[in-house]
């Protein structure tokens, strides 16, 4: 792994910490997030819920609420439209939710994973509309619906878009492969999609906006009422749910709406919604804290195997269930197909991992596995972990019938988008971004596909391109590292994509002592000490094998680390979590 530390303008940094008081280290780390500004630095750190965008800064929100308005007072049934994923559900029930506490004659639709696969399809609106639906409005999809907005037209369907995902004709970072028109819906809400002369700090706001928080704005529109209306602030904890689910960046309005989501999914169980409240029962953290880390490895995979082998309305009718023992029995039925769901994962894993065991990964620039006997609602999951094994771009392929359904993940420094634009005479259709895209293909063209990949990201990439790097937001001895100052590191969250945990580096350390501890000696604890003073301890999560064998008690070495606050026993403490060590042999 290779170490890079971060540069940050040494003048801009003394300024921000004298103007808005805050700590060198943390002046340092909002520089490189861009904050270089008092007022600014001062915004991100309180995160207030008043500095929430005007959601008339959405095009179409306009027509969107006045419609919606009018169907709720004349009685006309209104239909939620919404997506499998954790985005889809949270995003379809936050809507749900606030139009039927409107009064709204409400009905919903979650379309199912293998049998209508992703977005509107025409099939599902006729039904709907047989059911008597006059506006359906989609959450996390129909972008690109062109043809089911023009179908929704013709059977006298009002349709309404909220979306996020990018469309070739609203220019933005990422490529698609989608039409270079946009629906002919009643209105658009789309992130990209913004009113005139709107300034673009306001723009950068609200562009990392996932499908639950495209709703989010709808519903603020609907109400249009103050940022502390409980009505508004009581569906946050869903926001939260789905924007963390779907690696929404936690930047801007996200971060606001996720730190204020966290901390009403960390409130007393009695003030749950009964949904939440069971779900967190079945994952065990019923009374503990919830983090975006808890989010996505305990809640998020329970919501999301429902769309994966089941049906993902199950999911959708947990979160808004307003009866406490229907809401346990629904987490409950989650529960056992999450772990039905890690069973397949597995077994999928077991057998990919195998193969690209016996690779030759010199010369492998991509790994392109398929077979007929994987689920192809899991196999993105095992692509993501065999980019974080192997650190190769990675595309499995479920085989059936002749056509293959692919989910593909790449690495930092490969555009995933772009290399399949390159191989997309032999896909029969393919989309997304530079590190996730799906697709599909003929299964006699895989061997084809799977050469030509490979090739183009050893092309691109080169032999010795393959190197993962850790950056290093600032190096700190062990004095610097107060409960003080952990606590101001601490204000900055929630982290993740866009805000990432900060990373410090140490050098000098001895190694005082070291042991490997949990199931399988999977993790390594170690107990530093810097300059013969301080003594700091230390944990290196799942890799207590190659680190273990590689150190000894006394030698000396740097590390890279988050440093967190711990409680034992009634005690205040730091550890360490060593992201990655080596000797120093300076």
């Amino acid at each position: 792994m290779k170490w890079v530390l971060a540069q940050h303008d040494a003048g801009a940094v003394s300024r921000l910490s004298d103007q808005a008081g805050v700590h060198p280290l943390i002046a340092r780390l909002m520089v490189g997030r861009g904050i270089v500004d008092a007022a600014d630095a001062r915004a991100f750190l309180s995160a207030d819920l008043s500095t929430l965008t005007d959601p008339g800064v959405l095009a179409g929100m306009e027509l969107a609420v006045r419609r919606v308005r009018a169907a709720i007072a004349s009685r006309e049934r209104i239909v939620v439209y919404g997506d499998y994923d954790v985005d889809g559900v949270t995003g379809a029930a936050v809507l749900y939710l606030a139009l039927r506490d409107l009064g709204a004659d409400m009905g919903f639709h979650i379309p199912d994973r293998m049998s209508e696969g992703y977005g509107l399809n025409t099939a599902a609106l006729r039904m709907l509309r047989e059911q008597g639906a006059r506006v359906v409005i989609t959450v996390d999809c129909g972008i690109t619906a062109v043809k089911e907005a023009a179908a929704a037209r013709d059977l006298g369907i009002d349709l309404i878009i909220t979306d996020h995902h990018e469309s070739a004709a609203i220019p933005r970072d990422q490529p698609t492969s989608g039409p270079a028109v946009l629906p002919e819906a009643l209105a658009l809400l789309h992130p990209g999609l913004v009113v005139r002369d709107v300034p673009d700090t306001v723009r950068q706001g609200i562009s990392g906006l996932t499908g639950v928080g495209v709703a989010f704005k709808l519903v603020q529109g609907l109400l249009g009422s103050r940022h502390d209306d409980p009505r508004l602030t009581g569906l946050l904890d869903l926001v939260a749910l789905g924007t963390i689910a779907d690696m929404g960046r936690i930047t801007g309005e996200n971060r606001i709406l996720v730190r204020h989501g966290l901390g009403l999914l960390s409130s007393d169980p009695s003030q749950l919604r009964p949904g939440v409240a069971a779900l967190k029962r079945v994952a065990g953290i019923a009374d503990k804290r919830v983090t975006v880390g808890t989010v996505g490895f305990s809640l998020a995979p329970r919501i999301n195997a429902s769309g994966r082998l089941a049906r993902a309305d199950a999911a959708f009718r947990l979160l808004t269930a307003d009866d406490a023992g229907e809401a346990l029995r629904l987490a409950t039925e989650l529960d056992a197909v999450n772990r039905e769901r890690q069973a397949v994962e597995e077994a999928i894993w077991g057998e990919a991992r195998e193969r690209c065991l016996q690779a030759d990964l010199a010369g492998t620039g991509a790994f392109v596995l398929a077979s007929g006997d994987w689920h192809a609602g899991v196999i993105g999951i095992v692509a993501s972990r065999i980019v974080d094994e192997f650190y190769r771009p990675t595309a499995l392929i479920s085989v059936r019938d002749g056509r293959g359904k692919g989910s593909g993940r790449s690495i930092p420094g490969f555009d995933l988008y772009a290399g399949l634009l390159q191989c997309s005479d032999l896909l029969a259709g393919f989309g997304g971004h530079k590190y996730a895209a799906g697709f599909t293909i003929d299964e006699d063209r895989i061997p084809l596909f799977r050469e030509r990949l490979s090739a183009v990201v050893l092309e691109q990439m080169g032999a010795g391109g393959f190197v993962r790097t850790v950056t290093i937001d600032a190096p700190v001895t062990f004095d610097d590292l107060t409960l003080d100052l952990l606590r101001d590191i601490e204000r900055m969250a929630p982290f993740g994509q866009g805000n990432p945990e900060p990373r410090l580096g140490a050098r000098g350390l001895e190694v005082a002592s070291l042991r490997t501890v949990g199931n399988g000696n999977k993790h390594l604890k170690m107990r530093l000490r810097q300059q013969n003073g301080r003594f700091i301890d230390a944990i290196a999560y799942n890799q207590g094998q190659p680190l273990g064998s590689r150190f000894r008690g006394g030698d000396r070495v740097a590390a890279v680390f988050v440093p967190r606050i711990t409680v034992w026993n009634g005690n205040t403490g730091i550890q360490l979590e060593i992201k990655d060590v080596k000797h120093d042999r300076q």
